[in-house]
């Protein structure tokens, strides 16, 4: 029982019964409030850890895909790219990198100072130096990169591990505009999503293997290695 009196707290001989003043009142408030506060806080940030974990879905990864390809970011897209594609790709133009005895295709496309170089590179290091190199040397794809915009339209599941994004890119260039609807198949990596690379974008990249290898062709070098992994056309 609290009985309240104009001074501090005093105890009587009663048991458990003590008075307090307004200022000790005013303390109990306080530290009341405090806890209260600390509380309320820890359960929000609870909250916003338990959202900012919450498993990502094909269809946001693609939509990062698509930021990150109109950016131009190549670094994040390559983390967002299936490590199967990147491999591929890094052998492919292995192949041609170690086929060029003058070393220029390892200089130009790759920064590198000798073809020997080249197998230190990352996965995503070789698909990073070849899309700013392409993107360098062709201003129009670049352009229409960062042009684009895209929708995802639907979804469909062809197993748990693989799904495929149908959507719409639009780009708009002066008074001209192309308006395409495409696909883009994305694989699960433990429990990430991550994309393959899409029809157009391989097309892309045997083109222009095709085209540094052609010259000095060697009929004698192994056959080239299987096509990485990509979309399927609709």
């Amino acid at each position: 029982m609290l009985i309240y009196t104009s001074g501090s707290c005093w105890k009587k001989n009663l048991p458990q019964v003590e008075t307090c003043g307004p200022d000790s009142m005013e303390k109990i408030m306080k530290n009341l409030f405090l806890k209260v506060a600390h509380v309320a806080f820890l359960i929000i940030a609870l909250g916003i850890v338990a959202f900012s974990q919450t498993p990502e879905t094909a269809e946001s990864v693609a939509k990062n895909y698509f930021a990150a390809m109109k950016a131009g970011d190549w670094a994040k897209c390559a983390s967002l790219m299936n490590s199967e594609a990147l491999i591929s790709m890094k052998r492919t133009f292995g192949s041609i990198v170690k086929a060029d005895k003058s070393g220029e295709a390892s200089k130009a496309l790759f920064g590198l100072k000798s073809p020997a170089e080249f197998d230190q590179l990352s996965e995503a290091a070789v698909f990073e130096k070849l899309m700013s190199f392409i993107t360098d040397a062709v201003p129009d794809l670049k352009s229409a990169l960062a042009a684009s915009t895209s929708a995802v339209l639907g979804q469909v599941n062809e197993s748990p591990e693989l799904a495929h994004i149908v959507y719409r890119t639009q780009v708009k260039l002066g008074g001209a505009e192309v308006t395409q609807v495409e696909l883009i198949s994305l694989k699960k990596s433990g429990s990430n999503w991550r994309a393959l690379l899409t029809a157009d974008m391989e097309e892309l990249f045997q083109k222009f293997a095709e085209g540094l290898s052609a010259p000095g062709e060697d009929k004698n070098e192994p056959p080239s290695p299987a096509p990485a992994p990509k979309t399927r056309k609709p």
